[in-house]
């Protein structure tokens, strides 16, 4: 009995064990490359500015009688903003009128009296007369100007971005001796369209020409990216900074981006057409060498390759690439050389 429980024992010792179940080969994207144009581009930092920015300063001193906007206001062009009162203006403009009466007068009586009597009123006489209305008529045109500078309107639509007076404050007049800042009233930027200010290093200024694409994003608009292309460039670089300052326009019309804001700018500086394109994602990177995973009798190879323009979306493949091969598109999965792999098609 003793020998028949040894062998059962020693059978079950011998028994070869049960392998694992095989693991099904991973599914993978897989794609074939492609002939097309490509970007490369240079990021650079930038800045949101307004499409068109003022600030609006008083022309005639005078005091603030009201201001009718505040910070974030809306305003449509030709609106009232402030007004002012003008007494000094006021004052003289009840000289004026005195004296554009009496010029007119004196105009009258000649007229007829030359009317009546010709040979009394000289033709000079008449012509001074005449000047003398003109002239007082020119004054009293004068003084309405200055009376309509009292009255500040908004040049164009647009926000109002600072308010720099409250009623009852003086302001004197936008003067060399009085400083423009001292005779600010309100700011106003229009921001329908933002401009996208970036200065370009000398390095790459020669390359730069309106029409390139440009991509921007910020930090404060996560996931959002705005497409543009270069409006155009101060054509000179700045001897400070040997810098080329080039701006692209992008419709803001819902006011997501805000003047001032620091941007991420990519601008395509230079076209490469009819390139071997495969996605960007499907490229590897170990230090200075760049790898492609291709499809081979349903195994993964991999293969070594000479990358150039690469926009983010798309690299070029200088050398090392087949046409009609087939590139695997791993993304987060970790392939190896050789693996079994279920080919996908990408999307």
């Amino acid at each position: 009995m003793t020998s028949l429980r040894s062998l059962a024992l020693s059978a079950c010792l011998l028994a070869p064990a049960s392998l694992p179940a095989a693991q099904p080969a991973p599914e993978v994207p897989a794609t074939s490359p492609r002939r097309g144009d490509i970007h490369r581009f240079v990021t650079l930092p930038g800045s949101v500015r307004a499409q068109q920015q003022v600030t609006l300063h008083a022309k005639v001193p005078g005091y603030v009688r009201a201001i009718s906007v505040d910070r974030g206001d809306t305003v449509r062009a030709g609106q009232v903003l402030a007004e002012l009162d003008l007494p000094e203006i006021t004052a003289e403009r009840g000289k004026l009128e005195a004296e554009t009466r009496f010029a007119q007068a004196e105009a009258d009586r000649i007229k007829a009296a030359r009317a009546q009597a010709p040979d009394l009123i000289t033709p000079q006489l008449a012509d001074q007369a005449a000047a003398r209305l003109a002239s007082a008529q020119a004054a009293l045109r004068g003084n309405d100007a200055l009376l309509a500078y009292g009255r500040v309107t908004a040049p164009f639509a647009g926000t109002i971005t600072q308010r720099h007076v409250d009623p009852g404050a003086f302001v004197p007049a936008a003067t060399a001796s009085a400083g423009p800042s001292s005779a600010a009233v309100v700011t106003l930027a229009d921001y329908q369209v933002v401009r996208i200010h970036v200065a370009v290093p000398e390095v790459e200024a020669a390359r730069v020409a309106p029409g390139q694409p440009v991509i921007v994003t910020t930090e404060a608009l996560p996931g959002r990216t705005f497409n543009a292309k270069v409006s155009r460039h101060a054509g000179a670089l700045d001897e400070r900074t040997r810098s080329l300052a080039i701006e692209a326009d992008i419709p803001n019309a819902e006011g997501t981006l805000r003047p001032g804001m620091y941007v991420s700018v990519r601008v395509g500086v230079e076209l490469r057409r009819g390139a071997l394109l495969v996605p960007a994602a499907a490229l590897i990177r170990e230090k200075a060498a760049a790898f492609l995973f291709t499809l081979v009798d349903g195994k993964a190879t991999r293969i070594a390759v000479k990358a150039g323009f690469n926009d983010g979306t798309h690299a070029e493949i200088l050398e090392g690439l087949a046409e009609n091969a087939r590139i695997l598109v791993p993304g987060k999965l970790t392939l190896t050389p050789g693996q079994a792999v279920t080919a996908v098609e990408a999307k």
